[in-house]
């Protein structure tokens, strides 16, 4: 798939070798190490259905205010969202920030 990265600093967050990152960090280590992981995912598959057999993501599209995006889990706490631009095809566009769930 194709990622766009809905900020330049989520941008540079995937960019950027986790020791070199300087600075107080908002977002947790662990949480940023499975981010990466995330984004390469999203890099290797072809289609977001594609993501539904691995459980551990809890891939699901999102209702409500959400409505037309999608997200994925990187911890307990931590979810990314993703928006589909063409359904079905190569590209995605990560959106917001890594947000805390149900806040």
């Amino acid at each position: 798939m194709v990622v766009y990265f809905g900020t330049s600093e989520l941008q540079e967050l995937y960019e950027t070798p986790l020791d070199e990152i300087r600075g107080k960090r908002k977002i947790p280590t662990e949480v940023i190490k499975q981010y990466k992981k995330k984004v390469q995912l999203l890099l290797a598959i072809n289609k977001l259905e594609q993501l539904r057999p691995f459980k551990g993501l809890n891939f699901e599209f999102l209702k409500g205010d959400r409505k037309g995006q999608c997200s994925i889990r990187l911890n307990d706490q931590y979810r990314l969202l993703i928006t589909p631009m063409d359904e079905g095809t190569v590209q995605v566009v990560l959106v917001n920030e890594i947000s805390k769930h149900y806040e």
